[in-house]
């Protein structure tokens, strides 16, 4: 299971204030020492929640899309141990991954120039104004 702690997110950029506020409703899986654990996918969809809040900061907002996505991203990196298969199946399985990894990052190249275009957009509609 993919798990993360409050400190985790702090070094993923999340303020303290932030990463209470994302794990502060979710059940800790397990304590580890005095450290609660939770869920990577909890807390991915606890993200979501508090981003799709309106009445919160348009600042917190973006910082916890960042988080998010940086959480995502953690996640795509954690990859079981393929045990039991042969050499050549373990080269396809690491090649799958490489493949699939370029993938995702050309989809967040995409993404980053459509916001800086829209961004842009505004920003000239704003200036026009």
């Amino acid at each position: 299971m993919k798990t993360v702690t409050r400190k985790q997110l702090i070094e993923m950029g999340a303020s303290k204030y932030q990463a209470e506020l994302v794990t502060k409703a979710l059940t800790p899986i397990r304590k580890q020492g005095s450290t609660n654990v939770y869920d990577l996918f909890a807390v991915s969809d606890r993200c979501k929640e508090l981003i799709e809040n309106k009445r919160s900061k348009a600042t917190t907002r973006n910082a916890i899309q960042s988080l998010r996505w940086a959480i995502l991203s953690l996640a795509e990196q954690i990859q079981d141990a393929p045990f039991g298969m042969s050499g050549f199946e373990q080269l396809q399985y690491a090649e799958t991954l490489n493949l699939r990894a370029e993938d995702l990052f050309a989809e967040t190249k995409a993404k980053v120039e459509r916001l800086k275009k829209a961004n842009s957009a505004t920003s000239t509609k704003r200036q026009k104004s």
